[in-house]
């Protein structure tokens, strides 16, 4: 079985779960369970890795678009094109089909998930810095009202492992980007800022209605775990794999 790492946020009848590099078939910088194709992994031991990780969904078909770092949120029905929806750039999935699953894929970036138990309606976010100054989990909730009628009060959401703000280390520019958000910028004298990606993710979920023990912010670090279970694209640069995180209602 893939090893998946859960939330309890996220309730049953959803299944959900956020992989590491455990259960896989790759090798080298790229061990074990790599579900990316972007830095240089064989092919085949992708396509081996993705079939894992589908049967690990308990969907028929997995769900991932194209990310660009941007705020749209793509909805896909059953019977759609898993081909075509990878080709449409978007950075958050959304449905409410029972039988299909949606994902994202992260490498330090923060995957989060959300589940609306009263619709059966769920969704799954690629956040870094630049999709979560534009809002991309705003507009998750904002899609998800529009398309399946869920209120933000009733959702659940999650976020898996992802660079933590002991490690993400940025420039001023960035920095400068967060200004709504000065809590989030950690500064340290003879350092450079450093920035807390899940107290802004939260305050974006609060402000949109989630009520606030409907949250879980999650506390893995990709880049500095300390058991080394996850691929970190600031730790190791282009030699490193992707996880996924996924949602779905079997």
């Amino acid at each position: 079985m893939t090893p998946l790492l859960t939330s309890p946020a996220i309730p049953a009848p959803f299944h959900h779960g956020f992989t590491s590099r455990a259960g896989g078939v790759s090798s080298g910088p790229f061990a074990s369970l790599n579900l990316g194709a972007k830095w240089g992994d064989a092919r085949e031991n992708v396509v081996e890795n993705r079939r894992r990780l589908l049967a690990a969904t308990r969907a028929s078909v997995l769900y991932l678009a194209a990310q660009v770092h941007g705020a749209r949120v793509l909805p896909v029905r059953a019977g759609d094109d898993p081909v075509e929806i990878a080709r449409q750039q978007a950075d958050g999935v959304c449905s409410d089909a029972p039988g299909v699953a949606v994902g994202v894929y992260v490498a330090d970036c923060v995957p989060v998930l959300l589940a609306d138990p009263r619709t059966g309606a769920y969704a799954a976010v690629h956040a870094g810095w630049r999709g979560t100054v534009a809002g991309i989990l705003p507009a998750a909730v904002q899609t998800m009202s529009r398309e399946y009628g869920s209120a933000p009060a009733d959702l659940r959401v999650a976020l898996g492992p992802a660079i933590s703000s002991c490690c993400f280390e940025v420039g001023p520019e960035v920095a400068a980007a967060f200004g709504a958000w000065p809590e989030a910028i950690v500064e340290e004298e003879g350092r450079k800022p450093h920035v807390d990606l899940r107290l802004v993710l939260r305050a974006q979920a609060l402000r949109a209605g989630v009520a606030p023990d409907a949250f879980d912010g999650g506390d893995a670090c990709t880049k500095c775990d300390p058991e080394g279970r996850f691929f970190s694209y600031r730790r190791d640069a282009t030699l490193t794999g992707q996880h996924v995180g996924f949602i779905a209602r079997p």
